[in-house]
């Protein structure tokens, strides 16, 4: 990111210069924060983006998807679909249009793009040969916005990401790469591909929906009904519950931790890794759930983003319940594409390695995500070669403990940055352990709430969850009452940065 840290070396031994690391961070996070201003070329316009995204954590969402949801109810209740849809589109297009005026037109050319790619490869007038140059264009027109406003900003000034674009284009694409593979077969209106690429519930940070899955769900009556709303609201305040009470308050404890570098004892940063894990994944998977029982309450069935990934047993099972969506699409469309397994033994590996890298590039242009690709590449290899079974549940630990020091590389934009706090880890000295990001009292009933997270994801995991409507109805108000009470307020979620 920008200059970045200044060397970290001198003479024969590490030093660390503080006041650079934070620099590098403020650098990052100002980076990060999408409320930029914008020049091009020495005489060009100027203006001030400010970002008025409705996000989910807000009351300002909840009242407008209020009046969707009537909307939407009256009009399925007179079975109107293609108003309703219309309507769903408008809608879709006028919450990314908060983001900025001009944005939605990267939508809109995206989602044009897949479709005359769609409408082409039906048609039955190309080639074999035809067919793969028209879905090779297709895919080369739809990743180059993405290519130059995700990975340009590293390097040039002035250029920033819109929020979803990584996500929508690679949904869209997969409309034309389904197509392409006779996986759909009934044609799709310019409607259908439209609400499809631009349904508001995944917009922002997904889940990456196929278009054979969801087409079919927009384009008939939802069934709309009482369970529906009943099990959305559920899956949307724990959604809530995880991303205002957990991951907001871990937030400043990471934030301060890592900010002191490695004048911060080993303990404490041992600490601060481990908290992250648990940041970013109530961050992402809380934003998952709120999608999830948005598109429920609807009627719409949205896929499972996150399925408990810090209780798998191994790297390949990680990556089986983490951003299953991107996991998927990974493995559809570039593990298949390459050969799959159906290779020899070193193509499988570079196979392998190549979607770990791929997709630590998609979530962003510095060697710190490179590196966090190939660290979960390295991981599941060596699971693959000396073939560990864990009887007795104990590598769930060392799972985790690659996961927790991968993700250091994930959170500190430089790659040097990052290999000194986790050597400091491990070299010591440990003590003294400090608690960062204010009060201590307060980081306290922080971790508390983070333990009784824990034992609630493992109760849902066992599948010890109550059937009694009692029960049920009482833990739901005690999630209301403890957001209402424990909430910490944050202005974006971090999968809003890929």
């Amino acid at each position: 990111m920008e200059n970045g840290t200044k060397s970290l070396y001198k003479g024969n031994s590490f030093r660390y210069n503080r006041a650079a690391f934070v620099v590098s961070r403020l650098k990052a996070e100002r980076l990060r924060r999408c409320r930029v201003c914008r020049s091009v070329g020495a005489d060009a316009w100027k203006y001030t983006i400010k970002i008025t995204i409705m996000l989910f954590n807000t009351p300002e969402f909840v009242g407008f998807f209020l009046v969707v949801l009537m909307l939407v109810w009256w009009l399925n209740f007179w079975e109107k679909v293609v108003v309703r849809n219309i309507l769903l589109l408008l809608i879709s297009y006028g919450f990314y249009a908060r983001f900025h005026v001009l944005v939605p037109l990267l939508l809109l050319y995206v989602t044009l793009v897949n479709y005359a790619a769609g409408k082409v490869l039906r048609g039955g007038r190309l080639s074999s040969e035809g067919r793969f140059y028209c879905v090779s264009l297709a895919v080369i027109a739809s990743i180059t916005p993405l290519l130059v406003l995700k990975y340009l900003p590293a390097y040039v000034e002035g250029i920033w990401l819109p929020v979803g674009l990584s996500f929508f284009t690679f949904q869209a694409l997969s409309y034309t790469l389904d197509v392409y593979r006779g996986k759909i077969e009934e044609a799709y209106s310019l409607l259908d591909v439209s609400l499809f690429t631009a349904f508001f519930p995944t917009l922002l940070s997904g889940p990456i929906e196929r278009a054979r899955k969801l087409v079919p769900q927009l384009r008939q009556r939802f069934p709309m009904s009482w369970d529906n709303l009943v099990v959305g609201s559920q899956h949307f305040v724990w959604g809530l519950f995880k991303k205002m009470v957990i991951a907001d308050r871990l937030a400043p404890m990471v934030d301060g931790a890592y900010a002191q570098g490695t004048a911060a004892s080993g303990g404490t940063l041992a600490l601060a890794a481990v908290l992250y894990s648990f940041q970013i994944y109530c961050d992402f998977s809380g934003y998952a759930s709120m999608a999830l029982g948005v598109g429920r309450m609807l009627g719409i069935k949205l896929t499972q983003n996150f399925e408990f990934p810090y209780f798998a047993n191994s790297i390949k099972e990680f990556w089986r319940r983490w951003h299953i969506s991107l996991t998927s699409w990974f493995t559809e469309y570039v593990y298949i594409s390459l050969g799959g397994n159906r290779v020899s033994r070193m193509r499988w590996v570079l196979n392998i390695s190549a979607v770990f890298l791929l997709s630590g590039i998609w979530h962003g242009a510095t060697w710190s995500f490179v590196i966090w690709g190939g660290i979960h590449g390295i991981l599941y290899l060596v699971e693959y070669f000396t073939g560990i079974k864990d009887k007795w549940g104990l590598y769930r630990l060392v799972v985790f403990v690659g996961v927790t020091l991968a993700w250091v590389f994930f959170r500190i934009p430089q790659s040097s940055d990052a290999m000194l706090l986790i050597a400091k880890m491990f070299t010591g000295p440990w003590l003294p352990i400090r608690l960062y990001g204010g009060m201590t009292v307060l980081s306290l009933i922080t971790l508390a709430l983070l333990l009784l997270f824990l034992v609630v994801e493992l109760f849902l995991y066992r599948g010890w969850v109550p059937r009694n409507r009692f029960v049920r109805m009482l833990a739901f108000s005690a999630l209301l009452m403890m957001i209402s009470i424990f909430a910490a307020s944050s202005d974006q979620f971090v999968y809003f940065n890929f």
